[in-house]
């Protein structure tokens, strides 16, 4: 007869690390943990959590090992023959070194979150330090993260990855709150077992190939970092209580363009310098991320929430606002990033979020994604009063033939208006702009770049994206009905590996990271070879990025002087692309 539990599975959390704590400072606490962390500590487990980052933090800038060193991770066999059981002294005393002083030996389960940045070292590490606890530990292993559902979209390409990893652990891709409760009853010994496909998003094999059961349903809770170092995650900001209320404002106006108005590879060039002041005027601060909506009603084919129709999860205006609250006062913060679909998703959510933190009094700084879809002067007015410093906008083009194609149901009369509203109410309005797509040409692009320089004045920062299929999107699953004839990557996993370590090795900026999406390429069907457009797409990147604000290149080489950075500027205002292999 099973012994019977006196207590509840004690659960030991990690989040594998990436690249960004050798480029600078990390800025976030991590968001998806947090989440899992919640869930599992409401409903009573001792959760142990630590982020893996903060270790290679410290273990690189002190001097034990450069970014060359971190090859074997970017070795396809040496990776996966570490999980399957071969000795690899260098991954294996990595892990370890990451692992000292986490107690693993009195844990029960051992979380690891595989990250959500698209990081091939997130994805790798995440193995290796769970091939490590159950070799040294004997401890089960569930992994989730982000990252999963990457992997999974392209598990063909990745199908070393993956069963590699389904034959040793367990592994869930989508909202991980609920199942991680369930696995972790049944692994801690607590529960009955279930087959994996009874359990929501768990990745099995059928044969040789990877499948999984549907994804579970998003919940919405408030992030629980307890037990994280938060100073890890500061952004340093000016706080000067005892100035007058004119400088204090002026420090007040620094911190939020440090914090929203800067694209992201910017304010953490500024919060490194700040972090040099801390004490002398400045201060670490929190920054909070925080999700309350999920999933979207439009279907833009190249989405990969296109392909499938899911319920639209929301949360009540009162228990955001309650959250947000809880968080600001529990963690010392006005600072919020809030990651939603959009922002606006509900009719008449605006006005009622609005006004409720302002007659109530709530002081928060915030910013998050919208559609111009039902954006007037008025409701803008009232999100700034509510604290909106950003709006980041899915244009993709502004070709009204390459709109209709892709669906985006975007009128680019209302988007001028909505742009040159933001500035007037002053909330910093970001784009997001895709170019590559099938069936673009000089015409199309020029629609773009028309719309870019004549609303220049309005428009913040515009993120440049290079169109890749993505498999779980209309495009991806239907290529013939957009004018695509798809061609595989051969050895797509060992090529992005190879490039990423190229990158790493080569100290680039980090804006020269790989793009990791690109697992196909295509041809036009009566157009273009894969060829032809990709050696078109680097004259329209660099056209793009010459039309971005000069504000931020200023801003970059004051910043740099102060630091006494490398002379290698970001890709964006060198008018590159980021690498690609």
């Amino acid at each position: 007869m099973a012994a019977v539990r006196t207590r509840p599975a004690r659960v030991l959390f990690l989040v594998a690390p990436g690249e960004q704590p050798m480029f600078t400072r990390m800025n976030l606490p991590p968001f998806g943990t947090g989440i899992v962390t919640a869930s599992l500590r409401r409903a009573g487990y001792d959760v142990d959590l630590h982020d893996l980052n903060a270790d290679l933090s410290r273990m690189y800038h002190g001097g034990e090992f450069t970014k060359a060193d971190l090859k074997p991770f970017f070795d396809e066999r040496a990776v996966i023959g570490y999980v399957n059981g071969e000795p690899d002294e260098f991954l294996d005393g990595f892990a370890g070194r990451l692992l000292a002083g986490k107690d693993v030996a009195a844990a029960d389960v051992v979380g690891i979150s595989a990250g959500g940045d698209f990081s091939f070292l997130e994805m790798q590490s995440a193995i290796v330090v769970a091939a490590h606890v159950k070799r040294h530990y004997g401890k089960p292993v569930v992994l989730g993260g982000n990252n999963l559902d990457y992997l999974m979209q392209f598990n063909d390409a990745f199908n070393s990855w993956w069963t590699a990893c389904i034959t040793h652990f367990h592994a869930v891709t989508g909202p991980g709150e609920g199942v991680f409760l369930d696995l972790i009853d049944a692994l801690g010994g607590g529960g009955r077992s279930l087959l994996p496909m009874a359990r929501p998003g768990v990745a099995r094999l059928l044969g040789r190939s990877v499948v999984r059961a549907p994804d579970a349903a998003h919940e919405i809770l408030a992030p629980d970092f307890d037990g994280l170092h938060l100073p890890d995650y500061h952004n340093y900001v000016r706080h000067r209580p005892q100035a007058s209320p004119r400088k204090q404002w002026a420090d007040e106006q620094w911190n939020r363009m440090q914090l929203y108005q800067f694209p992201a590879y910017l304010s953490w060039l500024a919060n490194d310098a700040n972090a040099a002041q801390d004490g002398n005027g400045v201060r670490g601060r929190l920054v909070m991320p925080y999700v309350f909506n999920y999933n979207c009603p439009y279907s833009c084919a190249f989405c990969t929430e296109s392909l499938e129709r899911i319920k639209l999860v929301h949360a009540t205006c009162d228990d955001i606002i309650a959250d947000m609250e809880a968080m600001s006062a529990k963690y010392d913060t006005p600072y919020f990033y809030l990651f939603n679909n959009y922002f606006n998703l509900v009719n008449g959510f605006v006005e009622e979020f609005a006004s409720r933190v302002v007659l109530h009094g709530v002081e928060l700084n915030w910013s998050d994604c919208a559609r111009f879809n039902g954006l007037t002067y008025e409701r803008l007015s009232l999100l700034a009063a509510s604290g909106c410093r950003k709006l980041t906008f899915g244009l993709e083009t502004a070709s009204t033939k390459m709109l209709k194609i892709i669906d985006k149901r975007v009128k680019l009369a209302e988007a001028e208006r909505v742009l040159r509203w933001c500035k007037e109410v002053g909330i910093w309005a970001d784009l997001e702009i895709i170019t590559g797509l099938p069936h673009e040409d000089e015409d199309t692009f020029a629609e773009t770049t028309d719309f870019l320089e004549r609303n220049a004045e309005y428009i913040n920062y515009f993120n440049v994206n290079r169109y890749f299929v993505a498999p779980k999107s209309l495009m991806g699953a239907r290529p013939e009905a957009y004018g695509m004839k798809l061609r595989k990557f051969p050895d797509a996993y060992q090529r992005l590996l190879d490039a990423n370590y190229r990158w790493l090795a080569d100290d680039l900026e980090f804006s020269y990271k790989p793009q990791n999406f690109r697992v196909y390429e295509f041809d036009e069907i009566d157009g273009r070879s894969a060829e032809e457009l990709a050696a078109v797409i680097v004259p329209k990147i660099a056209k793009l990025n010459g039309i971005q604000s000069t504000d931020f290149s200023d801003a970059w080489r004051l910043l740099s002087l102060r630091q006494d950075r490398p002379a290698k500027a970001p890709a964006r205002f060198n008018n590159e692309t980021m690498a690609v292999a």
